[in-house]
């Protein structure tokens, strides 16, 4: 017993000294090696170049209501929105949306609705055919020693299985039709959210993009530490930055527009009709929460998540309002169980199932919902 307190005492402090192999860099080499699919909106000049895309794209629009859908995140709980997705397509009438958003769990499923109702088979393999289940493989002592609790490689093997060459090329067919599809991260080392364009980079269509492409997926679902943070290495012309990245709820948990544009008054985009799904809900629930690790960490970060998207929804509510915009927003009903970090196949099946009836029988979404 003695051995075992000293072993532990040594591994705690040794935790101290254990960190991702970095290569330093300042904030001029950041800028000079983002690449233009990168957006980070703390700059001014990155929120007026994503506005000109979001123009673009309504202008090849040719007149149409622009639409947009924002996935959140929610950890298990995106079985729920990857069913009401299939379902809506089931329905025959789910939109080829001009943009789709996604953070987190949304980030997942949010390359198979871009691709369209084809990639529907692959969407619904991925949340219901029990690959998720070894997700959460403890790192046992290991822990102490590196970041977060459980092991990346279950992680990373379910998007790299699922986010095959196929959809990156039919993500890249996409956007070159006018459509965007965005993914958020938040950047440990700038401590802001980061939006990749994930078409543009699609397009390049090389094994270092689709690998980054993936990367990304894997970094905005990565819960601060529950895994650990992924190196996103990127470049611009000779400039090569490795930053490091986490999951995008950890900032917002999903993305309509960045903040900047949604509080400027004179209408920045006219004709939208913006749909929100969240794979959580936003009001809270008694439960008397048992003393334990994992069990903590779900119920704080569960709780730090309905703050985090009541405040955004309140932001989108209010421009919509002011703009004129169409909004609708989709949460999980309440009688569903909901738990983020509950990957079982019985509980993940049970969400896309009641997910999918929701998007048959259009009931997902309500009207200029209020937070």
């Amino acid at each position: 017993m003695i051995r075992f307190v000293g072993a532990l005492a040594a591994a705690i402090v040794l935790a101290g000294c254990q960190t991702l192999p970095r290569v330093p860099y300042g904030l001029e080499a950041l800028h000079a090696a983002s690449p233009n699919y990168r957006y980070n909106f703390a700059e001014p000049d990155t929120r007026t170049r994503f506005l000109s895309e979001v123009t673009d794209v309504q202008r090849q629009q040719a007149g149409r209501e622009l639409q947009l859908l924002a996935l959140s995140g929610g950890g298990a709980n995106g079985a729920y929105g990857a069913g009401v997705m299939y379902g809506w397509s089931q329905r025959g009438d789910r939109p080829a949306f001009s943009v789709v958003t996604g953070v987190s769990a949304g980030a997942l499923i949010a390359p198979f609705v871009f691709a369209g109702p084809s990639f529907d088979p692959a969407l619904r393999q991925a949340f219901t055919d029990g690959r998720s289940k070894d997700l959460l493989r403890s790192r046992g002592l290991g822990a102490l020693l590196r970041p977060g609790i459980f092991r990346p490689e279950p992680l990373r093997k379910l998007i790299v299985d699922s986010v095959t060459p196929t959809l990156i090329e039919a993500v890249a067919a996409e956007h070159r039709k006018g459509r965007r599809l965005f993914v958020a991260t938040t950047s440990l080392d700038t401590q802001t959210q980061v939006v990749w364009d994930m078409g543009a980079l699609a397009q390049l269509n090389d094994p270092v993009s689709r690998q980054l492409f993936q990367n990304i997926l894997i970094a905005s679902s990565s819960i601060p530490g529950v895994f650990p943070p992924v190196l996103l290495t990127f470049e611009q012309g000779r400039h090569t930055v490795s930053e490091l990245h986490a999951d995008g709820g950890a900032v917002a948990n999903f993305f309509v527009a960045p903040q900047a544009l949604l509080s400027t008054p004179t209408p920045s985009v006219s004709r939208a009709h913006i749909f929100i799904l969240l794979n959580s809900r936003t009001t809270p629930r008694f439960v008397v929460v048992p003393v334990g690790g994992l069990k903590i960490i779900a119920r704080s970060f569960d709780t730090m998540l309905k703050s985090l998207t009541l405040s955004e929804l309140t932001n989108v509510n209010l421009a919509a309002s002011e703009k004129g915009l169409r909004l609708e927003v989709g949460e999980i009903p309440d009688e569903l169980d909901e738990n983020f970090l509950d990957f079982s196949r019985v509980h993940m099946n049970a969400l896309f199932a009641a997910g999918e009836q929701r998007g048959i029988s259009g009931t997902a979404f309500q009207s200029n919902a209020s937070p």
